[in-house]
Parts: C-alpha cells; sequence; structure tokens
C-alpha cells in the first residue's frame, strides 16, 4: 500500500506541474498574439468558462494527492 501512496503523491504532482505549465504557456500564447488586452480579457471575472475548464483540469491532481495522503493514513495506522 505504500508503493500506492508514493505513486499517488508522484503522480499528482506531475499532473499539477504539468497543468500548471500548460495554463501559463496559453496565457503568454495570448500575450503574445493579442496583447495585454487579450489576457485581461481571458482573466477577467465574466470569463468564468475559462475558470471552469481551468479547474477541470486542476481537480485531478489535487485527487491524487488527497488519495495519497488517504492511502499514507492507513499505511500509519496499519489498516
Amino acid at each position: 500500500m505504500q508503493f500506492w501512496a508514493t505513486y499517488c503523491k508522484v503522480l499528482g504532482y506531475i499532473w499539477l506541474i504539468v497543468t500548471g505549465l500548460l495554463i501559463v504557456t496559453g496565457i503568454v500564447a495570448v500575450w503574445m498574439r493579442e496583447g495585454s488586452s487579450g489576457v485581461q480579457e481571458l482573466l477577467g471575472p465574466s470569463n468564468a468558462v475559462n475558470y471552469i475548464a481551468m479547474a477541470i483540469a486542476l481537480i485531478p491532481g489535487v485527487v491524487l494527492l488527497k488519495l495519497s495522503k488517504n492511502l499514507q493514513s492507513k499505511v500509519k495506522t496499519g489498516k
């Protein structure tokens, strides 16, 4: 069970790092193509679809980290 806890933790961090890099790359691409006004429009509060898409992309990494903590606590308690 220790293997799966470590596996989920590593995979969760990798997922969050790769997703974060993709999000930042997308923002930089918008900046290069449309300038700062494009980034303001992309990250503005009226663009809720963008925030929902970012949350959906980040949720699997967070869930993997939570699962890792859960498995780690089961290993410590001996269940």
